[in-house]
């Protein structure tokens, strides 16, 4: 590979102390966000663009349909969305681009990483993108024309904004909320769970409508914020609690599949072990393989492969779970190399050592179903500073964790298995 082509340095920096006492993890690109009140858009591992769409030569050569009987504004559908139709008690939030005609560059956009929310009730669109928004479903992408009579009229806003001229925007509708009615939530008041389970239940609705449309980044925020806002309730009795942990149970077990899609195998992990908490992983095999596909692509196989056998006796003749353990084996049978790791480790490094890294780091890099391989402790100085540099030179981020996602609990030195697990000897 030409190194110039594509290079990333280190996330962080190696502490070697650290590394011979806890252990390391070496990971593609994927950042890892904690649960957060404010649950801004997740933008760190996801590419994003300056804009949707692209221009258009000329607006005669499109083919669109009408949105409204005068036809001040037309359409087509990119990418289909689903769910109910919008109303004006919804909030939605959308990215956009606008150009004019025979002009390459947008005039107007919003980006995908931090999208406009409008209350479809209350807010200052312009008619025209009012039209369009009404028209569209959660998670569609469409191309519309809009007419100046619906947009900036007759004289515009010279020069940015050209005078009696159409203007084609490509829309993106992100995700919908019920517009809450009553105003903010106060978590520390008493008698406050009925009006968040009725949220919540708006929230996880519209959640499974980005799933469905493949919106897996939204759909997650909407999930978050869901538990969010379930743990911070205060509860009343029994009952509530019930009904407490049969939401968390459903958001737990979507989050799981989310993050799944989105390849973050970490964050999958920990839903999962939410799900043990609450007594709904063992029993449930659909959320075993959920987990047991995480930890395969963390390269916790032995721990994967107990999920799997698990949820093949509740669904003996599942082909997914068969399918799934199919893969695992041969994942684990893939990363099997040179021991690194039986030996003196006051032993200098020798050619032996570096090329048994060399074999485990590329075929790391290249093996698909694996997006973190996890390293004992235990290795020397000499041995760390050669596993950095051949990591710098596949360009592979290299990270101590301190949290085994498998058992959900701290490092311990001593006797943690993530450490000093087989899978990789």
């Amino acid at each position: 590979m030409d190194p110039t082509t594509y290079r990333v340095a280190l996330e962080n920096g190696l502490n070697l102390k650290e590394v011979l006492t806890k252990g390391s993890i070496l990971h593609i690109n994927e950042g890892y966000e904690d649960l957060d009140e404010h649950l801004e858009p997740e933008t760190r591992d996801r590419k994003t663009y300056e804009y949707i769409g692209q221009p258009v030569k000329s607006f005669q050569e499109l083919q669109l349909d009408p949105v409204d009987e005068k036809g001040f504004v037309k359409k087509r559908i990119i990418e289909e969305g689903g769910g109910l139709p919008l109303n004006e008690e919804n909030t939605v939030s959308i990215a956009y681009t606008g150009y004019w005609e025979n002009e390459t560059e947008p005039f107007d956009l919003v980006k995908i990483s931090k999208p406009l929310v409008v209350d479809l009730k209350d807010n200052g669109l312009l008619p025209g993108l009012q039209l369009a928004i009404h028209s569209m479903l959660v998670g569609e992408l469409s191309l519309f024309l809009l007419s100046y009579k619906v947009m900036y009229g007759e004289m515009g806003i010279p020069p940015r904004i050209k005078a009696k001229a159409y203007c084609l925007f490509y829309i993106k509708l992100i995700k919908s909320i019920i517009t809450p009615k009553q105003g903010p939530i106060n978590f520390s008041e008493a008698n406050m769970f009925n009006r968040v389970h009725h949220e919540v239940k708006l929230l996880y609705s519209s959640g499974v409508t980005l799933h469905k449309t493949k919106n897996y980044m939204a759909a997650t925020q909407v999930f978050r914020k869901s538990v969010s806002m379930l743990h911070k309730c205060r509860l009343a009795d029994e009952d509530e609690e019930k009904i407490q942990e049969k939401l968390l149970i459903k958001l737990y077990s979507n989050l799981a599949i989310c993050y799944n899609k989105l390849k973050k195998p970490l964050q999958a992990c920990t839903s999962c072990n939410e799900l043990n908490r609450l007594n709904s992983l063992w029993n449930n095999s659909k959320m075993l393989f959920q987990n047991a596909k995480a930890l395969r692509m963390i390269g916790q196989f032995s721990e994967a492969e107990k999920k799997l056998r698990r949820a093949l006796k509740l669904q003996p003749r599942n082909e997914e779970l068969q399918t799934e353990l199919d893969l695992l084996l041969q994942t684990r049978d893939s990363c099997k190399q040179i021991t690194l790791f039986d030996r003196d480790t006051l032993e200098p490094v020798n050619d032996n050592f570096k090329r048994a890294v060399d074999v485990l780091i590329i075929n790391f890099k290249n093996n698909v179903n694996l997006c973190k391989l996890t390293l004992p402790s235990g290795l020397n100085k000499d041995e760390m500073d050669y596993v950095k540099e051949a990591c710098i030179r596949e360009n592979l981020f290299f990270n101590v964790i301190q949290k085994n996602y498998f058992l959900d609990k701290d490092v311990n030195e001593k006797d943690d298995p993530l450490w000093t697990s087989p899978d990789f000897n």
